[in-house]
């Protein structure tokens, strides 16, 4: 699926997203209704007082090379622009940012109509795929262009795993206990690695399965975080039984937050089997 405007899942207007830059976190919020935004301006903070303390670090270790450093100011500067520019220019840019947040006092022509549906995660329901034809199976689905580029990546990662497991399986036979202790060591961190490769694709291969033949149920975000390869979300759902069910995932469409509706297909056999539509590598055909 495309991943569309950013709406509030209160009001249903259009919310204000502020994208990353440099070492900065993506936020959303609403300038109507004020949703998310503490949580937009905490952030905002985090970055701007994380920034100061990396450019302080920069300036204490400029100023070493400078006294101490064979290089002299020439040796300072090259560690100054990296340590120290651009976390300044990133945390002023952040900075502004956050000055500009606002929230519009509400018109009594943009009230918030009381008992209004909550709209999905990134779009009104009308513009999302029809959920009748969600509750038809088997469904047919397909990676999405990023789906497609993250699939490319990881291969390329696990087949460059596999040549370092292969180097170091030659180094076990080395000469020298030294040398196998090192080639030891070495496997160990690239089985980790391998591992988590093999994840990637094993959860991928879960959510199709999930979204062809799986129930549809309505959830609810819970909370969002950042990590390496995308935002991680905490959402919670019911299945047909009325059981109430939690999971975590990770949005890679970066445009999940609290308190948004999202599509959740999970196993009748195991309803704490779950994927979420909104934030996965598919989209219906």
């Amino acid at each position: 699926m495309s991943y569309p405007e950013l709406h509030c899942p209160h009001c249903h207007k259009k919310a204000t997203e502020i994208r990353a830059f440099l070492f900065q976190h993506g936020v959303a919020y609403c300038e109507d209704c004020g949703w998310n935004i503490d949580k937009a301006r905490t952030k905002l903070r985090t970055d701007t007082w994380a920034m100061c303390m990396v450019s302080g670090l920069g300036v204490i270790m400029a100023v070493s090379a400078w006294v101490r450093g064979p290089y002299g100011i020439r040796g300072a500067m090259q560690i100054a622009v990296p340590f120290v520019a651009l976390p300044v220019g990133s945390a002023l840019f952040t900075w502004y940012r956050l000055a500009n947040i606002v929230v519009r006092q509400p018109s009594s022509n943009r009230q918030v109509v009381d008992g209004a549906t909550a709209v999905s995660a990134t779009a009104a329901t009308s513009e999302r795929v029809n959920d009748v034809s969600l509750a038809m199976r088997p469904r047919a689905v397909r990676f999405t262009l990023r789906g497609y580029l993250y699939c490319a990546g990881m291969t390329l990662v696990t087949a460059f795993v596999f040549w370092l497991l292969s180097v170091g399986l030659q180094g076990i036979s080395g000469p020298s206990n030294a040398d196998r202790a090192k080639s030891l060591f070495a496997l160990l961190i690239w089985s980790l690695a391998l591992w988590s490769c093999i994840s990637f694709f094993r959860n991928r291969i879960r959510e199709r399965r999930l979204f062809i033949n799986g129930e549809v149920s309505e959830g609810l975000v819970l909370t969002q975080s950042e990590s390496r390869l995308g935002s991680r979300i905490v959402y919670s759902y019911r299945d047909q039984s009325g059981s109430g069910f939690q999971n975590r995932a990770t949005d890679f469409s970066n445009k999940l937050y609290e308190e948004m509706s999202i599509h959740v297909f999970y196993d009748p056999l195991d309803s704490r089997q779950s994927a979420a539509l909104e934030g996965s590598l598919y989209e219906f055909l």
